[in-house]
């Protein structure tokens, strides 16, 4: 969450030298450049340390430098620049730690590893117990930012390790936040970061609930009802909604009906904003190239108007991405899935979903696990194609446009991040909501050619986008297979042929990701699932070459897990007795037979393992022996 802070360069420093650095470093020697960097740093000088700062945040805008940069123990002296007496060694510091934060994904771990976590907390229990901004201070906008880069960096390590969490949770900061929600003192911008830090660190965390509902109850419900649509407040807004949520450990049910609708129409308020319109705005204000292929940047008034505009676009998408998330967590059944876990046996005829939505007694509807008005509110409130529009990115012209202006970039990245959690809420909504209102099985289809659009005609190498819209192929599918005895709603894939198929095959033989993987190979064993029901030629034809299919890629497979999954898929593909002549085609039984023994082997290689993945490793190799046996004797009796 939050913005990438961008290095601002010293007055006396113009743009051609800041570009040029990179040149420098080549003829000096990259490793008398760190060493000099250290020595400034180490330096009792401020601008000596300023410099040295400076330095560093240019060279880790390569993430080439990074290792190097880790290896000589830069970070080990950048961090108690924290605590430094100057507030701009201070702010310099927390600004380069901040976006060292979010360049990779290890790169946090190595942060923790690193003991970044304890300046960090020393910062905050040194500087801001009591801090209030002073407009007569020279530093003041310097200290501002210095807290919101702090408050940013906290947030990004404690989404990445637990052990941040706990440092956290043992510290006084949960008791120093509750201050900054004072929206007249501290301003949008303080709030804005202290909430999403709060948002974050809340969740599942029975420490930060107690103190955090003790402290602050009456605040968030203060914010919850500000009396403005402005994107910041909007943002604001649903950061309170998220917190309170999360205070009741996720279980909205638990709060009075008079809180959850408010909620509940603030997140279609936040979600109906048109973030494309923003954006083709925003485009249409952005300078152009122009001839000599530089910016004729606007300056003055102008200068402040469109970075006010670009602001006012983060806080729409970062407003929406909050929202999204909320209803992804409302929409999750993260609490049962053990028990659906265990529910799955592939010698029954219904899977553990079909079970689970079956309409015999004492058996829970998917859709009945939201609270009754909770359900109502998605309904009427249409959250569902809320939600989908988030996949949808402005024209291509114009993410190019936003991308080449080096103050909009962030714009198109945070687009990227709400499309990709789009999905991941809409993978979730599709288990959850009743069919009949998705548009029925035609709308339920129609999202899965349109996922099926971002994963394989657009080429893209953004392996988050990928894995969110595999997963809501396949979830979108199960949610069709619930449904398939209607011999009208089976017949969608009836005309299926070949060709149809050749681009997802292709696409799970280039695929380099065991998650998008699973998915593809769980989506397609579906897909012939749903052709049993029109069997003639060509559907049969189809279904012989996706088991041949699958049953060659899990050879292949690396992943004990996802070679689990591809077995799985096939008992349950064949499972029905309808599927016994075309089992006996494609030699079923003894290629399974082949499988078991390299199944058992790596299990038994690759046992750390997460949870789902031990159980879905587990099942499989109880249902295998089971499921040949079973087959086997109904193949000898054809």
């Amino acid at each position: 969450m939050g913005k990438i802070r961008k290095r601002k360069p010293n007055k006396s420093q113009s743009p051609e030298s800041i570009e040029t650095f990179e040149e420098e470093l080549q003829i000096d020697s990259k490793e008398n450049a760190i060493q000099t960097i250290i020595d400034q740093l180490q330096a009792v000088n401020v601008e000596e340390k300023y410099c040295g700062l400076q330095t560093f945040a240019m060279l880790i805008e390569s993430e080439e430098n990074i290792a190097q940069v880790i290896e000589r123990g830069l970070i080990k002296i950048i961090a108690p620049l924290l605590l430094d007496p100057a507030s701009s060694v201070r702010n310099a510091a927390a600004g380069s730690l901040r976006n060292l934060s979010v360049l990779k994904l290890d790169v946090c771990e190595i942060l923790m590893e690193q003991d970044v976590m304890t300046p960090l907390i020393c910062y905050f229990h040194q500087f801001t117990e009591t801090w209030v901004p002073d407009a007569g201070s020279k530093t003041k906008d310097e200290d501002i930012d210095t807290l919101i880069q702090c408050v940013n960096l906290l947030l990004n390590l404690c989404e990445s390790s637990d052990l941040a969490v706990k440092y956290l949770s043992e510290s006084r900061i949960l008791d120093i936040f509750p201050r900054y929600l004072d929206l007249h003192t501290f301003g949008n911008d303080i709030v804005i970061a202290v909430m999403q830090c709060l948002f974050v660190v809340v969740e599942d965390n029975s420490i930060a609930i107690t103190k955090i509902k003790t402290s602050s109850e009456n605040q968030l419900k203060h914010l919850l009802i500000l009396d403005s649509n402005e994107p910041p407040i909007l943002l604001i807004k649903t950061l309170a909604a998220g917190i309170v949520i999360n205070t009741c450990r996720g279980n909205i049910s638990s709060l009075p009906v008079d809180v959850i609708n408010p909620i509940m129409q603030l997140l279609a308020t936040t979600l109906s904003l048109d973030h494309r319109t923003a954006c083709h705005q925003l485009s249409s204000s952005v300078p152009l190239k122009n001839s000599s292929g530089k910016f004729d940047a606007p300056k003055g008034k102008n200068a402040q108007i469109l970075q006010e505009q670009i602001k006012a676009v983060l806080y729409l998408l970062d407003g929406q991405q909050s929202a999204i998330e909320i209803i992804a967590n409302i929409c999750s059944c993260d609490d049962d899935d053990d028990d659906i876990d265990e529910m799955e046996s592939s010698e029954s005829e219904e899977t553990a979903e079909d079970e689970m939505c079956t309409n015999g007694e004492g058996v829970v509807h998917a859709e009945d696990k939201l609270p009754p008005e909770v359900m109502e509110a998605m309904i009427s409130l249409d959250i569902f194609d809320k939600v989908w529009s988030r996949t949808q990115l402005p024209a291509e012209n114009v993410m190019m446009i936003l991308k080449e202006y080096e103050e909009s970039q962030l714009v198109p990245k945070k687009l990227y991040n709400l499309q990709t959690r789009a999905l991941l809420c809409i993978n979730n909504m599709l288990s959850t909501l009743p069919i009949n209102k998705l548009g029925g099985v035609n709308g339920v289809y129609k999202i899965w050619v349109d996922a099926g659009k971002l994963v394989f005609k657009q080429n893209s190498d953004n392996v988050n986008l990928l894995e969110s819209a595999t997963a809501v192929m396949r979830a979108a599918l199960d949610k069709i297979k619930l449904r398939e005895n209607n011999a009208a709603e089976s017949s969608l894939f009836s005309d299926l042929a070949l060709s149809d198929i050749e681009i997802m095959l292709t696409g799970i033989k280039d695929c380099q990701v065991p998650e998008i993987r699973s998915n593809l190979i769980r989506m397609i064993g579906t897909l012939a699932l749903l052709l049993i029901n029109n069997l003639n030629d060509t559907t049969t034809t189809v279904i012989c070459t996706i088991t041949e299919f699958i049953l060659e890629q899990a050879h292949k497979e690396n992943e004990v897990w996802v070679l689990a999954e591809a077995i799985d898929t096939l008992v349950d593909l064949y499972s029905e007795d309808e599927t016994d002549s075309i089992a006996a085609n494609v030699k079923l039984v003894e290629k399974l037979a082949s499988l078991a023994p390299i199944l058992k082997n790596k299990a038994r290689q690759q046992r750390k393992l997460p949870k789902e993945y031990k159980v879905l490793v587990s099942t499989a190799s109880s249902n295998l022996p089971r499921f040949i046996k079973y087959k086997k004797a109904r193949i000898n009796n054809l």
